[in-house]
């Protein structure tokens, strides 16, 4: 076995030098994907926190309670980070969704309890309610959007924190660890992206459960369970949350008290679910291009293998958009990352805690495993939203693994390296939304010159991981007045 781990540890130390020659120089014949540095890299320090003998370090595993001074960092961090996206426009399905509410489209927050909502094969009905709340209120203007979008993500930032605090960790790994799930580089989409609330929410209100489970008693039953039909009424994969409070709960869930906790979660989630089956009128989802098919039914075993046996790990690990040439302080980060993921290779975390978060992992990605071979854009990392509470507490708990000193050294290098992550593709958000803007602001003077409908083609889905093509003509009706039908984008 340490004939295994010293081969694992020379692939981690070969695995980092190229991740960080391909960050400082871009793309070169070795390496051109970063991705394939990223797995070599995640894979042989999972490897080796499975294969050493667990320690313990008292000093960071205490009972602890709520500090406020944490919280209070923790929130102040969240809203710091994500200040850039109140400058962002609308982009994409924003826009489709404020037209199908304010053109009576869409059904209405009663409505959607009865009918696909969020949606043509989505049952969502709780986050499209808050955009029913935003159009009488704010009708199409992005800044109270994202204003709201920034008050979520803090409340689940601080949550967070409440519940390591719950397990027993101890300051400073606390509010490190707090740090590091705000500053987490994989939310960025579905942060900066109203139109991504869905995912959001699930998060939020998954965390909200945790916390309530942990606390115990029948208010934290009530609690849990409010908030697991809270979740599954924001989007679909939130269905597998009683799986993840059993994982939490750990050995504590075969006792009356935990069986009744995770048979109560269930059961609501197993109600709204054949609700939503009879409101779809089946699966629902997304669909194969035959129009019908249920995507999540399309097993690919190939696809399974890269997803589960090394493409999350990689995207979770370092959360960087590669679409674009990582700036100096990026790089200086993505040097802290590496330099604090390679600390872990003496980590003795201990194998159960360690399975325990890696199958948290899994399970959160099970409902949307067909969407999880992310690009090195980052396109779809909100999918993995609801598993980056799970990848999050094996960092910790491998930190706390390392003698005290090593360990915070490495936590922190870590929180180092997620915050510049963040700024870094927040920046690209901000930049692809703004010029996605100036493109429908150059439309509508073009419409309103040319007479007839005008016709564009080539327009791409993406571009730098941020969604473009959906909404065009939305966002030309909404901001500008150019009526439906006027400009007719990648059509005959």
């Amino acid at each position: 076995m340490r004939t295994l781990q010293w081969l694992f540890g020379g692939v981690a130390a070969v695995s980092a030098v190229l991740l960080l020659a391909r960050g400082f120089a871009g793309p070169f014949w070795i390496i051109h994907n970063p991705l394939t540095a990223e797995i070599a890299l995640a894979l042989s320090i999972i490897f080796c926190l499975l294969t050493r003998v667990s320690g313990h370090n008292p000093a960071a595993l205490t009972p602890s309670g709520a500090r406020w001074g944490a919280t209070i960092v923790v929130a102040l961090g969240s809203l710091a980070a994500f200040l850039p996206i109140l400058s962002m426009p609308l982009i994409s399905d924003d826009y489709i969704h404020v037209r199908q509410i304010s053109t009576g489209e869409a059904p209405t927050p009663i409505g959607c309890l009865t009918q696909s909502c969020g949606g043509p094969r989505f049952f969502r009905p709780l986050p499209f309610a808050t955009y029913w709340a935003e159009w009488e209120l704010w009708g199409a203007k992005a800044l109270p959007r994202h204003i709201f979008d920034l008050v979520l993500n803090t409340l689940s930032s601080v949550l967070f924190l409440l519940l390591v605090q719950r397990l027993g960790i101890a300051p400073p790994f606390d509010w490190l660890a707090g740090l590091l799930f705000a500053f987490n580089g994989i939310r960025a989409e579905a942060v900066a992206w109203p139109a991504a609330r869905f995912d959001a929410s699930v998060l939020l209100f998954s965390l909200v459960a945790a916390v309530m489970v942990l606390r115990g008693g029948r208010f934290g039953l009530i609690c849990s369970v409010l908030a697991t039909a809270a979740a599954c009424l924001s989007k679909e994969c939130a269905y597998v949350l009683p799986v993840l409070l059993g994982l939490l709960l750990g050995r504590g869930a075969l006792t009356r008290a935990g069986k009744i906790v995770i048979a109560s979660n269930t059961a609501v989630a197993a109600a709204i679910f054949v609700w939503r089956l009879a409101v779809l009128r089946g699966m629902g989802g997304y669909v194969q291009q035959d129009g019908t098919t249920p995507a999540l039914l399309q097993f690919n075993l190939l696809v399974v293998v890269k997803t589960f046996l090394s493409r999350i790990w990689a995207v979770l690990w370092f959360p960087v958009n590669w679409a674009r040439p990582l700036e100096w302080w990026m790089v200086l980060g993505l040097g802290a990352g590496v330099i604090g993921s390679c600390l872990l290779l003496g980590s003795r975390a201990g194998r159960g805690r360690v399975l325990l978060c890696m199958a948290g992992v899994v399970v959160a990605c099970l409902p949307t495993y067909n969407m999880l071979l992310i690009a090195p854009s980052l396109e779809r990392s909100r999918y993995l939203d609801l598993a980056s509470p799970a990848f999050a507490l094996l960092l910790v708990f491998a930190c706390i693994g390392l003698p005290r000193r090593v360990g915070m050294a490495a936590l922190a290098a870590l929180v180092v390296f997620q915050l510049t992550a963040l700024e870094h593709n927040l920046q690209i958000w901000s930049d692809v939304s703004k010029a996605r803007y100036q493109l429908c602001r150059g439309l509508a003077e073009r419409a309103r010159t040319t007479e007839g409908r005008i016709r564009i083609s080539g327009v791409p889905v993406t571009v730098d991981g941020v969604y473009w093509r959906n909404g065009i003509e939305d966002c030309l009706w909404l901001e500008f007045g150019v009526p439906m039908g006027t400009i007719l984008v990648n059509e005959p």
